[in-house]
């Protein structure tokens, strides 16, 4: 599996808010489904951290109308870019700690 993140910043402020929709919708399934642990913590955190980016494009089309609503817009950018460089970087442990194992299992170890 790979960890990848589209490019956002080309989207549509419509397709943005039905990925941020959807991302959010496939780690609330995920969540509770059975199955392989390790592979469905890799689909949650890459659908928490394509979430979070395509939040932060969506932040970047907001034109503020006075000094107060663009600081909050400033901290809501700088929120999801840590949820989502956080998001990513579990994804990317997780794969790795995944992939590990698998190379791992059969070998007798001392």
């Amino acid at each position: 599996m790979t960890i990848s993140i589209p490019d956002y910043s080309k989207w549509s402020r419509d397709d943005l808010l039905d990925e941020t929709r959807k991302q959010a919708t496939i780690q609330a399934k995920l969540s509770g489904e059975p199955g392989d642990e390790n592979a469905r913590r890799i689909q949650i955190a890459t659908a928490g951290a394509r979430h979070h980016a395509a939040y932060l494009a969506l932040l970047e089309l907001t034109e503020p109308f006075d000094k107060d609503a663009a600081a909050r817009v400033e901290k809501a950018k700088a929120w999801n870019r840590q949820e989502r460089d956080r998001y990513y970087a579990i994804a990317l442990g997780t794969e790795f700690i995944q992939r590990h194992d698998a190379e791992a299992m059969g070998q007798v170890r001392v």
